[in-house]
């Protein structure tokens, strides 16, 4: 049949599947704004939010399983883990703002070729991460908060983790690009994949089979696998709107480049999550130790902090990444008011999304308090530590998608300047001068304080990004000025 179409000279099978694919792309530039970012927003957000279940399966189980040394282990290999979703962002993120750029430039073979370098550029980083955490992953543990009884299960845990590197940099990093490539619902396939996995596995290795750390690491490693065979599978056959060719392998070190420098603003974001939450560990071991919780109380409650707060944050940054292809295509293509509503209109559904899962935390917190095993003893401060460390959740959209915006238009170094203002600028200094100074003008102790310094950093962050976006408002009427000048 096929060959009988190519005699009369109709289009082959592989030909329909790939124009009708191209008009996915395409229809970034055309389509209403806001049925795009619906369609591409909500199986982000649910993505994002099954992602976040990878660590919360963990720690449920591991709860249950282990105990408070457990969760408390958790705990201290988070920002090593962080550091490695970092990676797979500075590739990811970086490698789709560029493409989507491109795409809307008419430029696929350049896309095409940012994806080959991106794939290339995360095995690099996971065959480097292998040898640095030879040596230092012990150091790193230690600086992060693990000693006595917790470091041998951190260790445990961060092993099996750390030698399934390439499966999560290739099942985070390079799902970006099928979002990128018009199939948001594929991009969600595969982390609905790993998250189902990971649940059968958690529960098969941690419980069953008694595995303990280490089994919550290979339950983890597992899911992995399984979502980077669902990704790489949509870039290798023949009707991909994207295809992985052998010569986009070749790495190019200014595309390299480029798509590192797009990628440094989100990579920041986790980078300095993860440097934030080492010296935040250490401050709850060194204020735990004088606070009735105690030191492996208050290391376990923050487990339980950082699980919810991804819950009620990740909504936000589901719906950033959701648009940041339809605002790179169009600023691509130079369709600046229809970027701009897609920024707008994203913002307002941040904070629709958000605002109801903050109320849930803010009018229940002993539910999620319960959820983790926690012993009883520890559920009224998991309660108020909950409110104080979320207070100011439902503005954080206005931060998060801000930022990405001048991530998704390729200004990199403003993106990157405004992600260092919440996450290290303002951050790191709050989370060291808050238990000094509100204990003094606030009913806080000083271990509560630690768990309010987020909340501020918050505030102060948002107001930044509201004026770089006023800034970038103008600027976007000089351009419009300038193609109207050029038109006549």
């Amino acid at each position: 049949m096929q060959e009988e179409r190519e005699t009369l000279g109709a289009p082959t099978e592989d030909e329909v599947r790939r124009r009708s694919n191209n008009h996915k792309i395409d229809r970034m530039g055309v389509e209403s704004t806001f049925k795009l970012l619906l369609e591409f927003s909500i199986p982000a957000v649910v993505g994002v939010l099954v992602q976040m279940l990878y660590n919360v399966i963990d720690a449920v189980y591991v709860g249950h399983a282990v105990g408070a040394d457990g969760l408390a282990a958790t705990t201290v290999a988070n920002p090593m883990m962080t550091a490695m979703v970092a990676v797979a962002m500075l590739v990811g993120v970086g490698g789709n703002a560029l493409a989507a750029i491109k795409l809307g430039e008419r430029k696929k073979a350049v896309a095409e070729r940012v994806l080959g370098n991106s794939l290339v550029l995360l095995l690099a980083a996971a065959a480097v991460l292998w040898v640095v955490s030879f040596f230092a992953l012990e150091p790193v543990l230690r600086y992060s908060g693990a000693d006595g009884d917790v470091l041998p299960l951190a260790m445990d845990f961060m092993t099996v983790i750390v030698a399934g590197a390439p499966l999560q940099f290739i099942a985070f990093g390079m799902n970006n690009f099928i979002r990128t490539a018009g199939h948001p619902n594929r991009a969600l396939g595969s982390m609905l994949i790993g998250t189902a996995a990971n649940v059968v596995f958690g529960y098969l290795f941690i419980i069953v089979l008694e595995g303990g750390m280490r089994g919550a690491g290979l339950a983890t490693v597992c899911s992995w696998a399984l979502s980077a065979i669902f990704v790489m599978q949509f870039f290798l056959k023949k009707s991909s709107p994207m295809p992985l060719r052998v010569p986009s392998l070749m790495l190019q070190p200014r595309v390299a480049l480029r798509i590192c420098a797009l990628g440094i603003a989100p990579a920041v974001m986790e980078l300095g999550f993860a440097v934030s939450s080492m010296i935040e560990n250490n401050l709850l071991v060194f204020y735990g130790a004088s606070d009735p919780l105690g030191v492996d109380g208050a290391l376990a409650v923050m487990r339980v902090l950082s699980a919810v707060g991804l819950f009620t944050f990740m909504p936000a940054m589901g719906i950033a990444m959701g648009a940041q292809p339809i605002i790179g295509y169009n600023y691509g293509a130079r369709q600046f008011d229809r970027m701009k509503r897609v920024l707008w209109q994203a913002i307002v559904l941040g904070i629709a999304i958000t605002t109801p899962l903050w109320v849930t935390v803010v009018c229940a917190p002993d539910m999620y308090a319960h959820l983790f095993g926690l012993p009883r003893s520890y559920l009224a401060e998991t309660a108020w530590a909950l409110v104080l460390y979320l207070m100011f959740i439902p503005i954080l959209p206005i931060q998060t998608i801000g930022a990405n915006y001048f991530d998704a238009t390729g200004q990199a170094l403003k993106a990157t300047v405004l992600t260092l203002t919440r996450q290290i600028l303002f951050l790191i200094p709050l989370l060291v001068v808050c238990p000094m100074v509100l204990p003094q003008v606030l009913p806080l102790t000083p271990l509560e304080s630690v768990w309010f310094a987020p909340s501020i950093s918050d505030i102060t962050s948002t107001l930044i990004v509201v004026g770089f976006l006023a800034a970038e408002r103008r600027r976007l009427r000089r351009l419009e000025s300038e193609d109207a000048e050029r038109a006549r």
